[in-house]
């Protein structure tokens, strides 16, 4: 009965002080690191927008990610290992619970037995009153062990259900980990991507940096530069323009974006509000004809530390087919640019209040 005890008691210890508080020194290293990251990439985005600048954002993001990631592991180890402990504890409560039972059982056998023999027991049976006082007290002892069994078993079956329990919700927390793990993994290949390609298309070099920025800032300027000249009603995969001459410094190509936008909301329109476009795609049609190649995807990409929010709004493409079509029944709306073809485009509403983009037309 006594390891019973102690098992109940160093199970309970357990819950009250879970396998995070064996390693906190390491844990709050690790958070005042990253806090420390944090404050550094912040300062440096309100910094000049330098080549050097840029480079050592990059290796701050780096860094951060891969903290993290340290974070996430160590969070990942401790969670399998408190599982591992909880799993034995479990384990060792079910032998104890069946051990239990089955005295349990004894006993109640025992106490049945006991009455078929001695039915009535009083100071008038032919027992000696010595024998009736044996007796007596030989049952009272045994229906007090049975008593005391059975709120063992008691104790033991909530602790046992709490452990089960406390299980359960630590592979959930697991699970949750693994999978922010996974994406602060893919994230670290996409910063360090970046700056390889930083480094490739500046050759290291300032002034080629500002060049390609300033490119960036001319093909958004000219887009909100363009005006109105016209609009009509267009069906699913009529053709409502030609891929042109960009003039950026990544070649020709189609720049398609996703809105949440009606007909009535045109003046309200900002290039940033896009959302992702893949999902609306797949349900209709592509704006080009293959082949297809897909030059930059939207979010976080390999040029998107040229834009002023560091983000790539919509999905840049390129065809050999060049005619762009519309994906959807809708109303077009024609604009162009007197200065540039950069900011050719066409934006089409449709019914279901989304307004697809298609920009740098001829």
């Amino acid at each position: 009965m006594n390891k019973i005890l102690t098992l109940i008691f160093f199970s309970t210890l357990a819950l009250l002080f879970p396998a995070t508080a064996r390693c906190q020194d390491t844990v709050g290293d690790l958070n005042q690191k990253i806090l420390e990251y944090t404050q550094k990439l912040e300062e440096l985005t309100k910094s000049k927008d330098t080549l050097a600048n840029q480079i050592s954002i990059l290796n701050s993001q780096i860094q951060l990610t891969l903290l993290k990631i340290d974070q996430a592991k160590s969070n990942i180890s401790l969670l399998q290992q408190d599982i591992a402990d909880l799993t034995v504890k479990i384990n060792d409560l079910d032998l104890s619970l069946n051990r239990l039972s089955s005295q349990y059982i004894e006993q109640v056998s025992q106490n049945y037995k006991l009455s078929k023999r001695y039915p009535q027991i009083s100071l008038f049976t032919t027992l000696s009153f010595n024998n009736f006082l044996e007796q007596f007290k030989y049952l009272t002892v045994l229906q007090k062990n049975s008593q005391n069994t059975l709120v063992d078993m008691e104790t033991i079956r909530t602790n046992y259900d709490l452990q089960k329990e406390q299980k359960k919700v630590k592979q959930q927390q697991l699970e949750e980990l693994e999978k922010v793990l996974a994406s602060q993994q893919a994230s670290l290949g996409k910063q360090k991507a970046s700056k390889t390609n930083l480094l490739e298309i500046t050759k290291n070099d300032e002034k080629k940096y500002q060049q390609l920025k300033k490119a960036a800032e001319d093909e958004l300027n000219s887009l909100l530069r363009a005006k109105f000249v016209g609009k009509r009603d267009v069906k699913a995969g009529e053709p409502i323009g030609m891929m042109g001459n960009t003039g950026y410094s990544f070649g020709d190509h189609l720049h398609f974006g996703l809105y949440n936008l009606k007909e009535n909301e045109l003046n309200s329109w900002s290039y940033a509000n896009d959302i992702d476009p893949m999902d609306y795609i797949n349900q209709h049609m592509w704006p080009m004809n293959d082949p297809i190649n897909i030059t930059q995807s939207r979010g976080q990409t390999q040029y998107s530390y040229l834009y002023s929010d560091h983000f790539h709004h919509g999905i840049d493409m390129v065809s050999p087919n060049k005619a762009v079509r519309s994906i959807s029944d809708g109303v077009a709306y024609f604009f162009r640019d007197p200065s540039s073809s950069l900011g050719n485009h066409v934006k089409v509403f449709h019914s279901d209040g989304k307004m697809t983009l298609y920009l740098h037309l001829q």
